[in-house]
């Protein structure tokens, strides 16, 4: 589907930066000769493989979500997070639009207006919360090669039994590029819902190192 050139320069979790270039433009976010026909955005599968991903990670203390409430709020990917976290983990949401009708500080639920790159407002944000690091990742925002790559480095944060989940990694550049520099010595990928009309979901695990757990 797309040529991706393996670029120099250590990324957090990669085996090497990955890039369209010089062929595509590494800042566009779809390209529309891929495009097929999609009824839901965020499928039925898409919602049961986050599910399942979600509540596989014992006890998160907090997630971190790039792509707010893209769809009605029952079956976006926001609202699957929020249905499921349990009542003291922390939920930070980031978008480039206001999100803070969803903000309920009693229920620990926080939305950022800004571009997910600034890392360090969130990690702000996480700190006044109490948390350290990461338990749960999505990533859906902007899907160039460039913005996923900023968003994969959260995974700087993210807790030893943490778990990355990202969206539409069957066609859009930055989605498919970064999966396919995901080092599968540091991490285990697979991708779901590639068959049919869908825009495809992935999971990604850390794998288990000796001696390493929650901090």
């Amino acid at each position: 589907m797309y040529t991706i050139a393996q670029q120099p320069g250590p990324v957090v979790g990669l085996k090497y930066r990955p890039s369209l270039a010089p062929g595509r433009d590494d800042n566009v976010d779809f390209y529309n000769e891929f495009y097929r026909p999609v009824p839901r955005e965020f499928s039925a599968a898409n919602q049961e493989v986050l599910r399942q991903a979600l509540l596989s990670v014992p006890a998160p203390r907090c997630i971190v979500e790039i792509g707010v409430q893209r769809n009605p709020l029952p079956e976006s990917s926001t609202g699957i997070l929020l249905a499921h976290k349990p009542g003291d983990c922390l939920y930070i949401g980031v978008d480039i639009e206001d999100k803070s009708h969803l903000d309920n500080a009693s229920r620990r639920i926080h939305t950022l207006k800004m571009d997910s790159a600034d890392r360090g407002r969130v990690y702000r944000q996480m700190e006044a919360g109490g948390a350290k690091t990461i338990d749960f990742l999505f990533i859906d925002g902007w899907h160039s090669v460039n913005q996923c790559l900023a968003d994969w480095q959260y995974v700087e944060r993210l807790a030893p039994d943490g778990v990355v989940v990202m969206h539409d990694t069957n066609v859009h550049p930055g989605p498919v590029a970064v999966f396919e520099a995901i080092d599968e010595a540091l991490f285990i990928k697979a991708k779901y819902c590639t068959e049919g009309p869908d825009w495809g979901i992935s999971v990604v695990r850390r794998r288990a190192v000796a001696g390493e757990g929650r901090v």
